[in-house]
Parts: C-alpha cells; sequence; structure tokens
C-alpha cells in the first residue's frame, strides 16, 4: 500500500500487523518482533496511509477534528509518518 507526499510515496511494511484500539493503534513488525502504540491521532494517520490519502488530505482531516492550523496538523503528520520510518514500518520511495 502506498500513499504519495509531495514526490514521494509511503509504501507499508508488509511486516507490519496492526491492530486499532478503542484509545488508538498498536502495530507489530512481525521481522523484529516490536511493538509499537499510538492514540487515535497516529490511528487516524495510519487510517489514512491505508486509504491511499495524500499527506495534505491526512493533515486537513486531523486539522479540522482535532481544530488546529492545518500547519500544524501537516507537520505532526510528518513528524509521526518519520516515527515511522525510523522504526521500518513504512518505506518511502521516489515517484517518478
Amino acid at each position: 500500500m502506498t500513499n504519495q507526499t509531495n514526490g514521494f510515496s509511503f509504501t507499508v511494511n508488509p511486516e507490519a500487523a496492526v491492530s486499532f484500539q478503542d484509545d488508538g493503534i498498536a502495530i507489530l513488525h512481525a521481522g523484529s518482533g516490536r511493538l509499537f502504540t499510538s492514540n487515535q491521532t497516529g490511528a487516524r494517520i495510519w487510517r489514512g496511509l491505508e486509504q491511499h490519502l495524500s499527506l495534505d488530505a491526512i493533515a486537513e482531516k486531523i486539522s479540522t477534528e482535532y481544530q488546529i492550523a492545518r500547519t500544524i496538523a501537516r507537520e505532526q503528520t510528518i513528524r509521526f509518518l518519520s516515527d515511522l520510518e525510523q522504526h521500518a514500518l513504512v518505506q518511502p520511495e521516489v515517484v517518478s
């Protein structure tokens, strides 16, 4: 699954097994056996990736729901995606 953001697309690592909870998300990296958790905002970002939404569309949804500036929502979304990338849960790919 991929999600495009400004010339990059994110591919969800097939070794990532996801469980949505009432209060957020749990992601198991099957290859490393490590478990990662996040709050409801992280779950919304992950759902956006699953729905192939753009970074801006994900940020817009978060901005509207939490009534925060879109720039702040976008920065936080980028930060979360960067964390996912660091833990090999998503992989960026250059879009040609």
